[in-house]
């Protein structure tokens, strides 16, 4: 089994499974934003491949937070989620919300909650 990992100050174990199947599709696609800002290039976003991504990485939050939220992620890879009523609202472009999520940019309330990447 490989190294447990440190999400949101906590170790919690990391099967294989779950390093091959999501961190490391993840991962790629954060080094590909990560380059795209560090090089000032464009970025080409589609609903169909960067969207899917997306979409993979909000119900993990909002499993990791638990509490009820309206979330409308702006963007060629944005969507819209909620679970419950009266809980946070947030609006954002899916990238920044990805990037948030995974500690490269400051999130606060439940965009503090990070996810692995």
């Amino acid at each position: 089994m490989p190294e447990n990992q440190v999400v949101n100050g906590a170790q919690e174990p990391c099967t294989f499974g779950y390093l091959f199947e999501t961190i490391l599709t993840r991962d790629t696609w954060m080094h590909r934003i990560d380059t795209s800002e560090a090089t000032g290039r464009s970025l080409v976003l589609t609903a169909d491949h960067d969207g899917v991504l997306v979409a993979d990485i909000v119900p993990e939050w909002a499993g990791r937070h638990g509490d009820p939220f309206s979330l409308h992620l702006t963007g060629p890879a944005g969507g819209t989620w909620s679970v419950g009523t009266g809980g946070e609202e947030l609006e954002l472009d899916a990238v920044l919300f990805v990037r948030t999520l995974s500690g490269r940019a400051p999130g606060s309330g439940l965009l503090a909650v990070q996810v692995p990447f």
